[in-house]
C-alpha cells in the first residue's frame, strides 16, 4: 500500500499548477504600449554612458517600485514590436525582465555594470534609481582615495 500512496502522490504533485510569469518580450511590450514610447527611447538608450563617472552623486534617496499591471501576453503592432525587439537587443542582461518604467529601462545596463549579482528580490522591491546611487556608493567607497560614506543598506 506504502508504494501505491506514494506513486499517487508524485502525480498529484507533478499535476499542480505552476504559476504562469511573463517573459522579457511581454515585459518590455507593456511598457512600449503603457508608456507609448518610439523610436527616439532608442535613441536615448544609446545616449547613457555604460559606466558613468563618480562626479553625478549627490544624494541617496530610496524610491519604492509601484506596482504594474500588465497583460500576460502582449498584442503589439508591427512598430510597437521592432521597438521591443531592439530594445531587449540592446538591453542583454538578466535585470530588464524587472524594469517596470522607462526610465529603469535606462538604468538597466548602469546598475548591470556596477553590480551584476544583485538580488532579485531588491530588483522587484527598489526602483533602478535608488539601487544604482547604492552601489554607486558602494563602488566609490572601494575605490582608493576617497573619503568613507556610510549608506544604509536599501
Amino acid at each position: 500500500m506504502g508504494l501505491l500512496k506514494d506513486i499517487k502522490r508524485k502525480r498529484a504533485k507533478q499535476r499542480q499548477k505552476m504559476p504562469f510569469r511573463r517573459d522579457v518580450f511581454n515585459q518590455i511590450s507593456s511598457l512600449v504600449k503603457q508608456y507609448g514610447l518610439k523610436e527616439e527611447f532608442l535613441d536615448l538608450l544609446d545616449k547613457v554612458k555604460d559606466c558613468p563617472s563618480s562626479e553625478n552623486i549627490k544624494l541617496v534617496r530610496v524610491r519604492l517600485k509601484t506596482p504594474m499591471e500588465g497583460s500576460l501576453f502582449s498584442l503589439a503592432t508591427k512598430d510597437e514590436y521592432a521597438l521591443t525587439t531592439s530594445i531587449v537587443a540592446k538591453i542583454n542582461n538578466s535585470f530588464l525582465k524587472f524594469a517596470q518604467s522607462p526610465e529603469e529601462i535606462l538604468l538597466c545596463n548602469l546598475l548591470y555594470c556596477l553590480n551584476p549579482s544583485i538580488a532579485p528580490e531588491k530588483l522587484k522591491r527598489y526602483h533602478f534609481e535608488t539601487l544604482f546611487l547604492h552601489e554607486r556608493v558602494k563602488a566609490t567607497n572601494n575605490e582608493p582615495n576617497n573619503k568613507a560614506i556610510n549608506v544604509a543598506n536599501p
